[in-house]
């Protein structure tokens, strides 16, 4: 009998977004992965974490501003300094760091030496959490 209530769950739960990814940065040990949720597929946002990790040294998590469910979803990624980021999504900026792993902070404002150098994006690919790593910038013909 649990078995067939469970199954009769399947098609609620089925509309559910609970995916991750991660960016890489030398290596799968030293890495910002993004973790998104939908907890109830009736809910018209998600739930977002963003994950710092330089293993074996440290490894936290940090929650993000929720975002609505949307094929539109992004966040771009900057790198400000070695091993510091920061993430933009929509109007909310957020700053981390793989060195030690404890700083983050929301941002009121850009910071006034700039964004950094975009290193990819997060966003929805038919229906999937992708990484897309921004193109190397083309040195001008001679």
């Amino acid at each position: 009998m649990r078995k067939i209530a469970l199954l009769a769950l399947l098609p609620i739960l089925g509309g559910c977004i609970n995916d991750s990814i991660g960016m890489r940065i030398d290596g799968p040990e030293h890495a910002v992965s993004l973790v998104r949720e939908q907890k109830l597929f009736w809910e018209k946002k998600m739930d977002l974490e963003v994950v710092v990790a330089r293993l074996p040294d440290c490894q936290r998590r940090h929650k993000l501003q929720p975002a609505a469910v949307s094929p539109n979803f992004k966040i771009e990624v900057f790198m400000t300094a070695p091993n510091s980021f920061l993430l933009e999504q929509g109007k909310h900026l957020y700053a981390v760091e793989t060195q030690t792993c404890q700083k983050f902070a929301k941002l009121d404002e850009a910071p006034k030496e700039g964004k950094g150098e975009l290193v990819g994006v997060f966003r929805e690919e038919k229906g999937k959490l992708v990484f897309v790593a921004a193109q190397p910038a083309t040195p001008p013909a001679k």
